[in-house]
């Protein structure tokens, strides 16, 4: 499946404002959010389970929809991964953004811990890739690998902190990234 395709349903979210549920009383189901995360711990051990695709359309729609629920997606901190070097690019940027969404609703006192919540997303979208590995040993891709030896050598939180906030100062045209906890923007 191309890039485009899976990604779409995903970045058709930045149409959407945050505010508009912040301002919202509305919850997600306890039940939707358990299955939620079942589903992305399915899909971090088994990325390329076809049995799974169904889960997976459900899961990005949930996200989409889930008035209480919202991710901060930049790839910097996916180390420049795209579909030119590497054909699961896609299965990576949706289980980086099922990762973090797992992640606010098993730790909701984080919510707004950006910086927790990237870790969260990168770390799982590296076991995602990690899989994926094992499944198509030939499939590689420099940008994850050099991910996982941060990862091993203890680098990968501060790498994963400074290129998210590098990232979100270029979309907010700052010159210099804001303070740790001070990110404004809420977006898929």
């Amino acid at each position: 499946m191309k890039i485009a395709a899976l990604l779409a349903p995903l970045f058709a979210l930045l149409a959407w404002a945050t505010p508009a549920f912040a301002q919202s009383s509305e919850q997600s189901s306890p039940a939707d959010k358990q299955r939620f995360v079942a589903i992305e711990r399915r899909l971090e051990a088994a990325p390329l389970d076809k049995t799974l695709e169904q889960d997976r359309s459900w899961a990005i729609r949930w996200l989409t929809d889930a008035p209480d629920v919202t991710v901060n997606v930049c790839l910097e901190p996916l180390n420049g991964v795209s579909d030119k070097t590497y054909p699961r690019t896609a299965e990576i940027v949706i289980q980086y953004s099922l990762a973090m969404a797992a992640f606010i609703i098993e730790n909701p006192g984080k919510a707004e811990d950006v910086d927790a919540q990237q870790l969260a997303g990168v770390e799982g979208a590296l076991n995602a890739y990690k899989a994926m590995r094992v499944a198509r040993p030939d499939e590689k891709s420099p940008e994850l690998d050099k991910l996982l030896a941060m990862q091993s050598g203890g680098q990968l939180t501060d790498f994963v902190q400074k290129s998210f906030h590098r990232c979100m100062a270029k979309q907010i045209g700052l010159r210099e990234p804001r303070p740790a906890g001070t990110v404004a923007i809420r977006s898929i």
